[in-house]
């Protein structure tokens, strides 16, 4: 059996947050990340163990990092020495990944395509258990000026105002707005209600010399755009 090397050993003998102030965050694992971020163990396992026992814990079919994002605070104080604090601090490490990740991309999208609009919303969506509803509003170039949560509904419905989507497009200046939301069910295909709805506002939308671009209907890593779809003209 081959020994380690003096060097290779003191490295691997590092902890996680001596390891970050010598070598940078480039060279810890997700782990070691997620340790530092969880600062302490219990009697029987450090720091890092317990954070590769919540990088290990299953969810859907994403595990590891990606699989962070749909553990709620509750699935991770399932486990033994994750208390609420720890968890709410995991889930706002990952909010605050999923923010960083959109304002870079951001600034130069342009919201020109129904995929681009699919694309950048599905992460976000499509393991939402219940119905959110998405005011997008860009400037005249097609370009996200800011999004805002409408409502967020039961497992098959959601309460759209127009009054509300015309008094926050004004307020942001929005010279065209999108409306995206999401089915629980993974399905796509627009309800008889969201056709209804769509209709209505795209009259109205019209009236006030605000055009509604496209309803977009994200499911699991599927989309329906009204537009395309010839639901919207």
């Amino acid at each position: 059996m081959k020994c380690k090397s003096l060097e290779t050993a003191c490295y691997e003998d590092k902890k996680p947050y001596e390891k970050f102030l010598s070598d940078g965050p480039e060279s810890l694992s997700e782990a070691e990340l997620l340790a530092i971020i969880i600062r302490t163990g219990t009697k029987t396992m450090d720091s890092l163990q317990l954070a590769r026992q919540v990088l290990s814990l299953p969810k859907g079919q994403e595990k590891g990092i990606l699989g962070l994002r749909h553990l709620s605070v509750s699935d991770l104080c399932k486990i033994n020495g994750i208390g609420e604090v720890k968890a709410v601090k995991i889930k706002c490490i990952t909010e605050l990944s999923r923010r960083l990740s959109m304002a870079d991309t951001r600034d130069r999208m342009q919201f020109t395509k129904p995929e681009t609009v699919a694309d950048y919303y599905m992460g976000r969506m499509r393991y939402l258990e219940t119905e959110e509803v998405i005011l997008v509003m860009t400037d005249n170039k097609n370009r996200l000026i800011c999004d805002r949560v409408l409502s967020r509904g039961t497992v098959n419905c959601s309460l759209v105002s127009p009054r509300e989507i015309f008094l926050v497009a004004l307020e942001y200046h929005a010279v065209h707005i999108l409306l995206v939301h999401n089915h629980p069910s993974g399905d796509a295909s627009p309800s008889g209600q969201d056709i209804e709805i769509t209709e209505h506002l795209a009259r109205l939308c019209d009236m006030m010399q605000l055009p509604l671009l496209d309803h977009i209907v994200v499911g699991d890593n599927c989309y329906v755009s009204f537009r395309e779809s010839g639901l919207l003209k």
